[in-house]
This record gives structure tokens, sequence and C-alpha cells, in this order.
């Protein structure tokens, strides 16, 4: 009975605090009305499926807002499509969070509460580690896309380095 209450306590908390961040996101004009709305679903399944999870998806969510604030004039100045204030909508949201919420749900169903994490004596903690592996990869063109967007030299494709692109470009790369 402790454990079932533990789960739903767990989800509870997920709720109260994916709504607060949505509506402080809404607020700063980090999120708009829809993205506020796909991150309550997505926090709230992502944190109910266990504090670790959460935390995870917090600390992605924290690092890319502070990158759209970073030189946020001067992104504005090159590229006509940043939003006042780095609004993300309900698209941007999930597709940098709906397939770790599934794995994460994916684990809280088929391997049960938070424990102990160890991929290679436990396979279901792969899902924590594809989990990971996913933020760690949003977050990465996230953070790219933020600061590459403030080089002082023009990007190069990444596929053809000898070609130069405008910045915000997919597969532009910088030195910094």
């Amino acid at each position: 009975m402790a454990g079932l209450l533990f789960r739903w306590a767990s989800v509870v908390q997920g709720v109260v605090l994916a709504s607060f961040l949505a509506l402080r996101g809404l607020r700063k004009k980090r999120l708009s009305r829809s993205g506020a709305v796909a991150a309550v679903v997505v926090a709230s399944v992502t944190w109910g499926s266990g504090p670790r999870f959460g935390v995870t998806l917090l600390a992605f969510y924290q690092a890319g807002s502070v990158a759209t604030k970073v030189g946020h004039r001067r992104k504005t100045r090159l590229d006509a499509n940043a939003s006042e204030g780095g609004e993300r909508d309900a698209s941007q949201v999930l597709s940098c969070s709906l397939f770790a919420a599934v794995l994460a749900l994916a684990h809280r169903l088929g391997c049960g509460d938070d424990g102990r994490c160890d991929a290679f004596e436990d396979p279901c903690e792969s899902l924590v580690a594809a989990f990971v592996a996913f933020f760690a990869c949003c977050c990465g063109d996230t953070l790219a896309s933020e600061f590459g967007t403030l080089a002082t030299s023009p990007p190069r494709l990444a596929t053809k380095p000898w070609k130069t692109v405008p910045p915000g470009t997919n597969g532009g790369v910088t030195a910094l």
C-alpha cells in the first residue's frame, strides 16, 4: 500500500511542479500557451515516472531557457524568427521531450520505482540510459543553436566545410 501511495504522490508532485513551471514559463515568455500545455503533460508524466526523470527534465529546461536569454538582442537582430523571450510552442516542447517521457513511463510501468542505476546488471536501466542520452542530444542541439547564432565568424556547413551558411542554419558549425 505504501508503494502505491508513493507512486501517486510522485504523480501529484509532477502535476503541481509542471503547472507551476508552465505558468512561470508563460509569464517569462519562455513558453507559448500551447507550449505550456504540452509542458504540463510531458513534465507530469516524466516527474510522475520518478524523481530522477523529473530532475533531468528540469535541468534540460533550465539550460535551454538560460541559453535562449544569452545575447537575445543580437539574436533578434540576426534572425527575424527569434521570438520575444524565446517562446517555445507545443511542437518544440514535444520534439524535445515526448520521446523521453515515453521512455520514463515505460521504465515506471515495466521496471517499477526508481532504484539503483546499473545498465549492465539490470536491462531496465537501459531505458534510463536512453532517457539521459536523448536529453543530452537535445540539450547539445539547443545550446549549439542558441550560442552558434552569436558567433562572429560565419558558420560553415558540417557536411561541406568549404561552404558558408547563414547563422542558425541546421548543420552550420562555428568556432566560438
